[in-house]
């Protein structure tokens, strides 16, 4: 494998599988503009390419994703929803990673944090290294949650559990994940990676036609309901930001 470019996302080929890597590694790939930026042009050149049919999305050096970089304001461009704009984009690629005709495989090592974990549970399938954890460290940052995360577990956690780990911030461990039913798949460290390489791959031998129609299936037993939510957590999300001062990563 060869990156096609460099960059706070890195786009790879092999064979039928796209492989998008965050790429900040210093700052534990924390996402910021350009990273929903590059993550939502290369899914879309992906999902036009008749050669990519499994998409892989992981993060660099051993690390998926710290959250949302909070130390580079939220704040993009003038309009009302300014404060709140760079939610506004990840939604519309959180929302992508969901409908687009190609399935998406997280591979997570290190942990997922904040909006990070939305980023895996919006992906079709998630697989995780054995020592990699999952966090939603908001209220401890005095903020509300984002990214459709409380929506998305309490879908598959109940409102009770998502509630608990929403309040206390506390952290998932891969196992833990995985007998929720959150990941699919846990393998040893350094392993991720492979692992959902390989399960691409496999995927990518499947009818194409078939596995498009079974995503847009499975995107409609939760779109209307994750939209409306959206829209809620936008507005808030945009009240937040004249209220808090960036400090850290969520």
């Amino acid at each position: 494998m060869s990156p096609h470019e460099t960059g706070p996302v890195i786009r790879q080929q092999q064979g039928f599988v796209g492989i998008l890597t965050l790429n900040r590694p210093a700052q534990r790939n924390a996402l910021i503009w350009e990273s929903w930026e590059g993550l939502g042009t290369y899914l879309d050149k992906l999902a036009a390419e008749p050669d990519t049919r499994c998409i892989v999305l992981t993060g660099s050096k051993g690390f998926f994703s710290a959250g949302g970089d909070r130390k580079i304001g939220p704040s993009h461009g003038d309009g009302p929803l300014s404060a709140a704009a760079r939610l506004e984009l990840a939604h519309r690629v959180l929302t992508k990673i969901q409908t687009i005709p190609v399935p998406v495989i997280a591979a997570v090592e290190g942990g997922a944090i904040g909006i990070a974990w939305s980023l895996t549970l919006s992906c079709d399938i998630t697989i995780a290294a054995r020592d990699a954890y999952f966090s939603a460290p908001f209220v401890q940052l005095g903020l509300p949650p984002d990214g459709g995360l409380a929506w998305l577990l309490a879908q598959r956690l109940g409102r009770a559990k998502t509630a608990e780990i929403i309040f206390t911030s506390s952290r998932m461990s891969a196992p833990d994940a995985a007998q929720a039913g959150l990941i699919t798949t846990v393998t040893e460290p350094g392993q991720a990676l492979p692992a959902a390489i390989t399960l691409a791959t496999q995927i990518a031998t499947a009818n194409r036609h078939a596995i498009e129609l079974s995503k847009r299936l499975l995107a409609h037993t939760s779109q209307p309901g994750l939209q409306t939510y959206q829209a809620l957590e936008l507005a808030l999300a945009a009240i937040t930001q004249h209220t808090t001062h960036p400090s850290e990563n969520t």
